[in-house]
């Protein structure tokens, strides 16, 4: 899986130009998820992109809410999502966690939504620097872990972004990825009865970088933003994978 999270970046021709040129430039592979994960308010607009030139290219949301339905202003539920046909959305990611004050407890109210509603999820997570730099990462990301279930990971890809690599210029060394990656499957495997998940990897993935996270075992695919932003960046990282 290589997904591109465009944040809040774009307009809906930018999109429109992004879905053209990559879904021309990618070899793509039916293993390979190729997603798209635009601002909500092109979701719609994304979708008629794709299903216009039969693109290979997946459309996911950045954000999907607990509620069903009510008043919440600004909110997104998952039927809406599934009058877009969003297959993918992004949970737990580090900036709502930061900004919307997301918690274990609204995480999973989201994770139980976008599972019922057939979509699949991304769960982020990841540590700041100061975990880090205390070498307490493993015991940081198993209290995040922790709200999945067993039933969670046929839905579920996880997304590990140290905090302290997104948008910094700074990308964790490989054998860093590698052993982290596989930290996360193991726990998950002896915690949930062994059950499989794929891990990818995000925090300043550029075109320089890619090949050799990738040539990991233990990375099973991208989560891309900055670079992503760029069609041609982007069409050559899928490529790599």
């Amino acid at each position: 899986m290589i997904v591109s999270n465009w944040k809040m970046n774009g307009t809906k021709a930018d999109i429109e130009l992004w879905i053209n040129e990559v879904s021309n430039k990618i070899e793509y592979k039916t293993e390979v998820n190729c997603v798209i994960c635009p601002p909500s308010c092109y979701l719609d607009s994304t979708r008629s992109f794709i299903t216009k030139i039969n693109s290979p290219v997946q459309l996911g949301s950045q954000e999907i809410d607990s509620t069903h339905q009510g008043a919440l202003t600004g909110g997104i539920n998952g039927q809406m999502l599934n009058d877009f046909s969003t297959e993918f959305v992004l949970i737990g990611h580090s900036e709502q966690r930061h900004y919307l004050n997301e918690d274990g407890v609204s995480l999973r109210a989201k994770l139980d939504s976008a599972i019922d509603s057939g979509i699949s999820v991304i769960f982020c997570i990841g540590e700041p620097s100061e975990v880090y730099s205390n070498g307490d990462t493993k015991n940081f990301l198993t209290n995040q872990l922790d709200i999945l279930n067993s039933e969670d990971l046929a839905n579920i890809t996880i997304a590990y972004e140290p905090i302290w690599a997104i948008g910094t210029g700074l990308s964790a060394k490989t054998t860093y990825i590698e052993d982290t990656h596989g930290f996360i499957k193991n726990h998950l495997k002896k915690r949930l009865k062994n059950k499989k998940v794929s891990v990818v990897y995000g925090g300043s993935v550029k075109l320089d970088n890619a090949e050799e996270i990738l040539s990991s075992d233990s990375v099973d695919g991208l989560l891309i933003g900055g670079a992503s932003l760029d069609s041609e960046t982007f069409s050559k990282i899928y490529n790599l994978s």
